[in-house]
């Protein structure tokens, strides 16, 4: 395929279901990680490619609140939101619906013939320390400037990419 592209692993971390893709490629897009604690019913925007690309290859959003700071067994690495999440979400960002900045990852759903909505994602917090602990450098911004509904779309169609494993 001509748009694909292959990566390394750079580094994981089993415990986060967290890892870090090393590919050839420029990109000046990406999305600034955000340096303040994340709060109760803060509103979020999640992007990703559920079900990959088999309903189409275009990249979709899905938007909610925070829901709890923590996530199952008081895991304190996560927290929960309503944002709609579908298999095929995980790993993609988490961010600040005014700010555009990360606030997480998406990494798993709760659902079955009793509940639904029961979303998580990796804390930025959490990201931060995986990425520190493995020697890349990056800038925390810890500014709330607002930012347009389309330089947030610009932003996340920019920067998220599909990937899939062999």
């Amino acid at each position: 395929n001509a748009d694909s592209t292959e990566t390394k692993i750079a580094a994981k971390d089993e415990a986060l279901d967290l890892a870090l893709l090393k590919a050839d490629v420029k990109n000046e897009n990406y999305i600034s990680i955000s340096g303040l604690p994340i709060e109760k019913l803060q509103r979020i925007i999640a992007a990703g490619y559920p079900f990959g690309k088999y309903l189409n290859d275009d990249l979709k959003v899905t938007s909610g609140i925070v829901s709890s700071l923590k996530g199952p067994g008081d895991d304190s690495t996560l927290f929960q939101m309503d944002a709609a999440l579908n298999f095929g979400n995980s790993g993609g960002p988490v961010v600040d619906e005014g700010t555009g900045n990360l606030i997480g990852v998406a990494v798993s759903i709760i659902r079955n013939e009793k509940v639904e909505g029961i979303n998580y994602a990796i804390k930025n917090s959490s990201l931060r320390n995986f990425l520190q602990s493995n020697s890349i450098d990056f800038e925390a911004n810890a500014t709330e400037s607002k930012i347009s509904r389309k330089q947030l779309s610009d932003t996340l169609e920019n920067s998220t990419v599909y990937i899939t494993c062999n």
